[in-house]
């Protein structure tokens, strides 16, 4: 799996679910200062050992650094480089042989219907379908591998048999199907994208094993299980419950959705305030609960993170949640609450849920699983 960076929360769209959308009105604002990404680019490859990166926003190719990012990425070795995008910009052939040319080679493009209306009406940009689909036809004459992403919503998933056919018609055959976050936008406009999971789950089902059918390579992130039947699928769950348990830290544990849609939350097991006692996942790479440590702890009479680790397999992933294991050991040595959401700082470029670190345990890593980085000029650091 990649690394993921954030060069932006600003973008050219303003599509009905973005989990970008603040529920209080903030402006986007956000931009990744250049020598930090740069700096944090050159971390993750030299010291943490990742081949391939992903650069993504909001909407990446709308900033000026997102082609020197995609150079400086090449010149730093990664293998492949890669954007999440709704595409609009590469609809300029120029601007998709400059990215090519510097380094692209991959591209998840956000493509949310199967024709105008629905992608139009989802992304509130008209004429966003045609430039989306003429971009993702000049990424594939560029030669860059090019997956379509799909957020299942209530305006499409009736549709998505269709859906497979239209890309499958403009030479896509790798598609992301995606479910609903209940943060940002998805909240604030919950009528017009949430459906009825029992009702909706046999459209999504049927075209889901079409697509299997065709040969199509599907990868499903946040399609809870069984409701949805994702057999033949390639199951990215994992990066999905570790954005959730990402936006719930910024929000302090205190998530402004928690309400009636928690039971059916896929995210349930990652928020404070969902999970059931004892259930809240800790490490969300090796699937690794509270109570699965607290009884390792006491049962082992554990006293280190590293020994938590070699029993249970938490940290072995990513290692991000390396913090909260031993905020779990000290609430069971030193008996203090279990906090996982006090005192939460993200990275300045703000990476995501990135998987399978090809480390072993690194003692020099800090506590927050990552080695420490100095603070470089260049700009103010995000401050959420």
């Amino acid at each position: 799996m990649a690394k993921f960076l954030t060069l932006t929360d600003k973008c050219n769209c303003y599509c009905t679910f973005c989990y970008e959308i603040s529920p209080t009105g903030e402006p986007h604002v956000y931009e990744a200062a250049f020598e930090r990404l740069v700096q944090e680019m050159r971390q993750a490859h030299e010291d943490e050992g990742w081949k391939d990166i992903v650069l993504t926003g909001g909407e990446p190719t709308i900033m000026p650094t997102f082609l020197p990012a995609v150079t400086a990425a090449r010149a730093q070795g990664y293998q492949m480089i890669a954007v999440a995008t709704n595409g609009r910009r590469f609809a300029y052939a120029p601007f998709a042989r400059k990215a090519v040319d510097r380094g692209l080679n991959r591209a998840w493009v956000s493509l949310f219907g199967h024709n105008a209306r629905l992608h139009d009406a989802t992304t509130r940009t008209p004429g966003s379908f045609d430039e989306t689909v003429e971009g993702i036809r000049n990424l594939q004459s560029a030669g860059v591998e090019v997956t379509c992403s799909v957020v299942v919503n209530k305006l499409n998933h009736r549709k998505l048999v269709e859906y497979f056919d239209f890309v499958g018609s403009i030479g896509i055959h790798s598609v992301s199907m995606m479910g609903l976050k209940p943060f940002g936008g998805a909240y604030l406009n919950q009528d017009a994208v949430f459906y009825d999971l029992e009702e909706g789950a046999p459209y999504v089902n049927a075209a889901i094993r079409y697509g299997v059918a065709k040969g199509f390579e599907i990868k499903t992130m946040g399609l809870p299980t069984p409701t949805f039947d994702t057999q033949g699928t390639r199951d990215d769950n994992n990066r999905a419950l570790k954005y959730f348990d990402y936006v719930l830290k910024l929000l302090g544990g205190d998530p402004y959705c928690k309400g009636p849609r928690c039971e059916t939350c896929f995210g349930r097991n990652v928020c404070p305030e969902g999970a059931l006692p004892g259930e809240l996942l800790v490490c969300k790479c090796k699937m690794v609960n509270e109570q699965t440590m607290r009884t390792a702890i006491q049962e082992g009479n554990l006293t280190s993170v590293e020994a938590i680790a070699s029993v249970t397999t938490a940290t072995s992933g990513c290692g991000t949640c390396h913090e909260d294991v031993s905020r779990v050991l000290r609430s069971e040595l030193e008996g203090v609450p279990f906090e996982p959401c006090r005192g939460f700082s993200p990275a300045p470029t703000r990476h995501g849920a990135s998987l399978d670190t090809p480390d072993e345990w690194d003692e020099k890593r800090d506590q927050s699983g990552r080695k420490s980085l100095p603070v470089l000029s260049g700009g103010p650091e995000r401050v959420l």
